[in-house]
């Protein structure tokens, strides 16, 4: 199947290929610059300068030459620099939640999700009515939580001084049988989903590639350049955020146990984008 399965691990560490080191609890994203170590977030002349592309050598770890299909090769092509520079990286994030949420869980748990989500006359699963959840008091601390790492990401990740709100935010409940079909957030800049309540038997969260190659390789073993679908399982607690044009699903839920996330949506706070480039949208224009 054509996909990438990181199973539990963050597949940000994944990507770096460096020998692994344990997962804590801390947040991706935080006011220490040097939690935020990951060279695939390097997004170029953000202050005037350039941040020079990875550089690999045809022996290094991860990296596979020619060499493996091709006899007799030059010893000056084998020691031959070779740069792998991860172009227009999607930045997904994973955050997990710091503190203990019983109540909040609780209450999602008993909250009445009565709107059901229909796909072609079929059922994929049930959210609830209230599209605005994260401004319930019950989940206050949760809608810091979120905030905070919502900032975070447009800040450190986008290097970008607007402010982003969360608009709208909905549970989703997935018992036996239930899935979400493939979809997108429109009207949003920033999308995520927080999940109360996840384990590894209940389906991930899986993300489509949006432009396919008409073009099929044999692949002997896949990666992040060369996979379509990107399968990422949870723990309770985490949050991932990521664009909300990147396409994403759940499978069918075969388990026993309800599968619950709480997802939202963002939208810049106040104008965006620069005169002289003549992007400039004059938010308080539009109302």
């Amino acid at each position: 199947m054509d996909y990438l399965n990181y199973g539990k691990s963050n597949p940000l560490e994944q990507l770096s290929q460096e020998p692994k080191t344990e997962k804590t609890t801390e947040n991706i994203i935080s006011d220490q610059d040097d939690e935020f170590v990951l060279d695939d977030f390097s997004f170029g002349d953000l202050v005037n300068k350039t941040t020079p592309p990875k550089t690999y050598s045809s022996t290094r770890k991860g990296w596979k030459s020619g060499d493996d299909y091709v006899a007799n090769i030059p010893d000056n092509i084998k020691k031959s620099q070779n740069q792998l520079l991860p172009l227009f990286p999607i930045p997904l994030v994973i955050c997990q939640y710091p503190n203990n949420y019983d109540k909040e869980l609780e209450w999602i748990r008993n909250h009445e999700v009565e709107r059901q989500n229909v796909q072609e006359s079929s059922i994929c699963n049930r959210q609830s009515k209230e599209s605005f959840i994260l401004d319930k008091p019950e989940l206050v601390n949760i809608r810091e939580f979120i905030q905070y790492q919502v900032n975070g990401y447009v800040s450190k990740i986008m290097g970008s001084t607007n402010e982003l709100v969360i608009t709208q935010s909905w549970l989703n409940k997935n018992k036996k049988g239930e899935y979400h079909h493939d979809h997108t957030h429109p009207n949003s800049i920033i999308s995520g989903v927080w999940y109360p309540q996840i384990d590894e038997t209940l389906p991930p969260i899986i993300f489509t590639k949006k432009n396919i190659r008409d073009v099929n390789f044999s692949i002997r073993e896949f990666n992040s350049y060369n996979c379509s679908l990107y399968k990422l399982s949870l723990k309770m607690g985490e949050l991932v955020l990521f664009p909300s044009n990147l396409s994403h699903n759940v499978p069918k839920n075969n388990s026993d146990k309800e599968r619950i996330s709480l997802s939202f949506n963002t939208w810049c706070k106040g104008n965006m984008g620069n005169i002289e480039s003549l992007t400039y949208l004059p938010l308080d224009r539009c109302v």
